[in-house]
């Protein structure tokens, strides 16, 4: 600032002594540094200074002027501050690492690296090394390597959310299907409601089919042809394990020989494989005698060989029972609905059959005599003879006969 750049005014009061005393109280001469303000100071201070400008300038240039000069205090530091801004300082960086463009007015300070911001340096780092740094130059106009690593942060802050967010969906949504597997199950009240021409479901041997498209096709034998109505009416819907009854000798070949029944005649009765009586639902009797015509009804494997293939195409899941059903059905209807291992067993037929006048010579008890007394104990306990059947020391191979 020069003298014509002043618009402070200093208003002066004689002290005891005659002198002037400022405002501010510093001792000094009168002057004026308003431009229109006379002072005859002023004409004596040119007079005597004209021709010698370094001392004009240390009356009235930049130079600090000291307390009780021209000036006072206060703008004595107003002015030190205004050189101190004024005054280009050393070049230097930000205290970053490697060359940085030299500026102006910076500080630079050495701080030691502590052993987290280390760790920090590291992981931002690791998350964002992907990212060049020439690029970040060139397209980015990050030319110091402070402003990139600044931006490197907030890159490696954004993927760590990221990866946050994806480990919650994982607790929410993944964890549960690893400990919790979804399984396509249904119960037979499930399939009872499939029953109409957009939705037909049936059951057979534990497993769940969806026949809708099924039963539109032409199938069945030259006597017998099927057509949507008559599956609408006896299949849809139900459990039709009595549909397709199995001889003996092909479902239990170790029981029973082709000396015991060489013409694959032992059956045991459909009665009791359905929850519905085939008889009153006319369910079609996927036997070798209800068609003689019928090359693929003659063949004894024809539900392994033929029904059950076409089936899987079809296949929705399997079934299961609540266990207070089946308990119902052994206490209350004296039915041989049993549970090993969480396994349903419906043997209803073969104790039909066994007990029947037609088990002539026992040929249908096929079973283990000890398996048949846990089977058969008159409503006592539970449904649930697991125990009972551990309880039984029988070795591997008959174990596994009469489990299967």
């Amino acid at each position: 600032m020069d003298s014509q750049q002043r618009q402070s005014h200093y208003h002066l009061r004689p002290d005891e002594t005659g002198s002037t005393v400022n405002d501010f109280g510093s001792r000094g001469m009168a002057y004026s540094r308003s431009g229109g303000v006379d002072n005859p100071f002023d004409d004596q201070v040119s007079a005597s200074h004209a021709g010698n400008p370094t001392q004009r300038s240390m009356l009235f240039g930049n130079a600090q002027l000291p307390p009780g000069g021209f000036g006072n205090e206060k703008e004595a530091q107003m002015d030190a501050l205004a050189m101190k801004e004024n005054k280009t300082g050393p070049a230097g960086g930000t205290g970053g690492e490697g060359n940085v463009d030299k500026g102006e007015h910076e500080h630079i300070e050495d701080l030691e690296t502590t052993t987290s911001r280390r760790l920090w340096v590291f992981t931002t780092w690791a998350l964002t090394w992907w990212i060049p740094s020439p690029l970040l130059s060139l397209c980015g106009r990050m030319k110091r390597p402070d402003v990139r690593m600044a931006w490197r942060e907030k890159v490696a802050i954004c993927v760590m959310i990221v990866f946050m967010w994806f480990f919650l969906l994982f607790i929410i949504i993944g964890l549960g299907l690893i400990l919790c597997p979804k399984e396509y199950v249904w119960t037979l009240d499930d399939v009872s409601g499939r029953a109409t021409e957009k939705s037909s479901y049936v059951a057979l041997r534990g497993t769940v089919y969806d026949v809708t498209d099924f039963m539109k096709q032409k199938h069945g034998t030259s006597a017998y042809t099927s057509t949507m109505d008559l599956i609408l009416q006896s299949f849809s819907g139900n459990d039709i394990n009595a549909s397709f009854p199995i001889p003996v000798r092909v479902a239990c070949p170790q029981f029973v020989t082709a000396k015991d029944d060489p013409n694959y005649l032992y059956f045991y009765p459909v009665q009791g494989a359905s929850e519905v009586d085939p008889d009153q639902a006319n369910m079609f009797q996927h036997t070798m005698n209800r068609d003689p015509t019928s090359k693929k009804l003659q063949d004894p494997n024809f539900f392994a060989k033929y029904a059950l293939p076409t089936l899987q195409k079809f296949k929705k899941g399997g079934v299961v029972w609540k266990f207070d059903w089946i308990n119902s059905m052994y206490k209350d209807q004296s039915k041989y609905w049993r549970v090993i291992n969480k396994e349903v067993f419906n043997l209803q037929p073969y104790f039909d059959a066994s007990k029947g006048g037609l088990n002539v010579n026992k040929k249908y008890n096929i079973l283990d005599s000890r398996l048949e007394e846990i089977m058969d104990q008159n409503g006592f306990g539970t449904a649930d003879v697991t125990k009972d059947w551990d309880g039984i020391s029988w070795d591997a191979a008959t174990r596994e006969s009469n489990y299967n």
